[in-house]
């Protein structure tokens, strides 16, 4: 195995423009992970990665040992203890971090039997706990609009926790567009829905749409959606959270469709 302890390296360099620079990831294709845990979840869903790059601790860790001999193909370097811990950007690093080619989206099947729609939401954070959620919850698609935080940023790979492998993800998706041929029911989350989202039948297929943290769903998405609903808060609480909001709303499918 290669050891490297120069930040001449060209491959150190590589890796560490894709941890920095959206754009370069964007334009390379390429996703970095950052640790044990997403690692494992990407290659449990048959993915192989480009390459690896492992502290000396972490060559030390028996699960990341078990892990590099399941990566069969990609490139395994050592890299210097300094070198790694400027890679990282965790509060504690693992001791590994890949990089891989961003798995493809597929077209969002109009007869879905569950799918989310993201509209505007820009915390990384959030965007990471609804695609965690989604893939919780048996979710086919995730639909993000144009100006959401970009599902591959290693703060959204983070906060989903691998889940971006268990569902398809549709970036830069029309909204509206989408929900005019979908053949199921819209449920637009909203403070000012008509309805609880408790007594919504929500068994059949079903798209839940959550809007922007601030301003919540625009007026294009709220006109194509079959219904609006809200989620009591007898306390003395404007508003959720949006991550939580939709993993409400993902839940309660859930349950309905469980009871039935």
């Amino acid at each position: 195995m290669k050891i490297v302890a120069s930040r001449d390296n060209a491959g150190y360099k590589a890796m560490a423009k894709l941890v920095a620079s959206a754009a370069e990831r964007r334009k390379t294709g390429m996703t970095v992970l950052d640790g044990a845990h997403l690692l494992a979840a990407y290659l449990d869903s048959g993915g192989k990665p480009e390459e690896i790059m492992v502290s000396g601790a972490g060559l030390a860790d028996k699960e990341i040992a078990r892990l590099l001999s399941r990566a069969k193909g990609a490139r395994v370097t050592q890299v210097s203890d300094a070198l790694y811990d400027s890679l990282s950007t965790v509060e504690s690093p693992t001791g590994v971090i890949a990089s891989i080619r961003t798995p493809p989206s597929k077209a969002p099947g109009i007869d879905a039997k569950l799918a989310l729609l993201l509209e505007d939401i820009q915390d990384p954070g959030n965007v990471g706990t609804l695609l965690r959620s989604a893939a919780a919850a048996g979710a086919d698609h995730v639909l993000l609009s144009p100006q959401c935080a970009f599902a591959w940023s290693p703060k959204v790979v983070r906060a989903a926790m691998g889940a971006h492998f268990s569902t398809n993800i549709v970036e830069r998706a029309d909204l509206a567009e989408f929900l005019l041929r979908y053949r199921g029911q819209a449920v637009a989350l909203t403070a000012e829905g008509a309805r609880s989202v408790y007594e919504i039948d929500l068994s059949g297929p079903t798209a839940l749409l959550v809007g922007n943290e601030g301003v919540g769903l625009s007026a294009s998405v709220l006109e194509a959606a079959t219904v609006r609903a809200r989620i009591p808060m007898p306390g003395r609480i404007e508003s959720l959270n949006a991550a939580t909001a939709g993993s409400i709303a993902l839940f309660e499918a859930v349950r309905q469709r469980g009871a039935r």
